[in-house]
């Protein structure tokens, strides 16, 4: 009997969803109320405990992933002035969506 392919974790999930949005240039704003909306659907899928982990685990995820890109803009020739705000708006997201995560764990997990 063949193997089914093993469905990817929540983390994995969100962070395919949130990698999605990212291609899209969004503004740290926006980037903001899709983290919300992708929160209130990991709040439905899990118990206290399970939810608070993932938050948890994602915050972090995204805490590095923002450091990186803060990083990255020092990287980026002064004179690429469209290059440098790109990689700037990709750290202003970055940390916007690290926010709304550790936000969530600031607020009671249960609905």
């Amino acid at each position: 009997m063949a193997k089914q392919p093993q469905r990817p974790s929540v983390q994995q999930e969100v962070a395919q969803r949130i990698t999605r949005l990212m291609q899209k240039n969004p503004t740290p704003g926006r980037m903001t109320i899709e983290v919300e909306n992708i929160i209130a659907g990991l709040r439905e899928q899990g118990d206290e405990e399970q939810v608070r982990g993932w938050l948890e685990e994602m915050r972090d995820g995204f805490a590095e992933a923002a450091e990186q890109a803060a990083e990255a803009i020092d990287e980026v020739e002064v004179t690429k002035k469209a290059e440098r705000r790109m990689a700037e708006n990709a750290a202003a997201c970055m940390a916007a969506i690290r926010d709304a995560f550790g936000r969530a764990l600031a607020e009671p997990v249960a609905a």
